[in-house]
């Protein structure tokens, strides 16, 4: 079946356009371990949904263009009570901008938390639900400038909003950025200046790497030290390890989860195929990882949500 979509994805004589390229992405599910809330593309735009853990009765939570577009990569807090989000505010002139939101969980109580130029996303919840890290561009000289060349770091503020602190300064991209159980240091992706490779196996002068940054100021550590495009990273709920994403297998547009120590060590992949595996995140337990699993080319992207037990000797 995979490879008879591989065929149909194929450039050729007959090359079709796909005008149904679902895509369901950046799971996650309550800490009750009940709900499993994701973004989606499979009512035509992009809202915020939400299904039973199985993936069963998936219905839109959140979509309200008279507020913003694209509200995606959503997170539930600690206790369940918010979920916070990203999503371009209507009105909006710069394509780049994103601010950060929260909602109940029933889909009510939309409320705005940042108000700055440019992109505030990705946001994750601090273990004891008091603040909400995510990346902003708040801080770069070019607001104009193509986002790849925009100086975006990591922050964090309360969870209503207030006591905003910067917490990186990279002069590059540091994005997706999640506070570790302990709250003593924060994974993210960071762009660095040396020889890489893009998510499509091309060359590229900056690299993709993913780093885990200490918040009392001690220097920052590169956990996947790699030419390859690596991102994603997801702690562990024992704080132990975390997993990241990466192409290193040498397949265009195909990430496969890999697991590391918080020190860098112990490197094991833990999928593997034809099917691209991103954006993991972890149940409660630390039993189960939910991904985005999909198929890219050139030309379009489909995928759905998947999941797999975290084998024993990894716990």
């Amino acid at each position: 079946m995979i490879m008879l979509l591989l065929l149909a994805l194929a450039p050729g004589i007959g090359e079709t356009a796909s005008l149904t390229a679902v895509r369901d992405g950046y799971p996650h599910l309550s800490p009750d371990g009940r709900r499993l809330l994701f973004h989606s593309n499979r009512s035509g735009r992009q809202a915020i949904w939400v299904a039973a853990a199985d993936g069963s009765g998936p219905h839109i939570l959140f979509d309200d263009p008279s507020r913003g577009e694209d509200p995606g990569t959503p997170v539930w807090s600690p206790d369940g009570s918010r979920i916070a989000f990203g999503m371009k505010p209507r009105g909006a002139t710069d394509p780049n901008e994103s601010e950060i939101y929260t909602i109940k969980p029933e889909g009510s109580g939309l409320r705005r938390l940042t108000n700055a130029p440019g992109d505030d996303s990705h946001p994750h919840w601090s273990a004891d639900g008091t603040r909400i890290f995510f990346n902003s561009a708040r801080a770069t000289p070019d607001l104009k400038a193509d986002w790849g060349r925009q100086w975006i770091d990591i922050y964090s503020m309360a969870a209503d909003g207030r006591e905003v602190r910067r917490h990186t300064h990279c002069e590059n991209v540091c994005t997706y950025p999640v506070p570790s159980p302990d709250g003593r240091s924060v994974a993210h992706r960071r762009v660095t200046a040396t020889l890489g490779q893009n998510w499509d196996l091309t060359p590229t002068m900056r690299n993709s790497e993913v780093f885990i940054t200490p918040l009392d100021g001690s220097p920052p550590i590169n956990v996947s030290s790699s030419p390859a495009y690596d991102g994603w990273p997801m702690w562990s709920p024992d704080g132990r390890s975390l997993l990241f994403v990466s192409n290193r297998d040498g397949f265009s547009n195909t990430g496969q989860i890999y697991r590391v120590r918080a020190d860098g060590s112990g490197l094991r992949r833990l999928t593997e195929g034809l099917w691209s595996r991103a954006q993991p995140s972890f149940s409660a337990n630390g039993k189960r990882v939910f991904v985005y699993e999909s198929i890219e080319n050139d030309r379009f992207e489909l995928g759905h949500i998947a999941s797999f037990e975290v084998p024993p000797e990894e716990r």
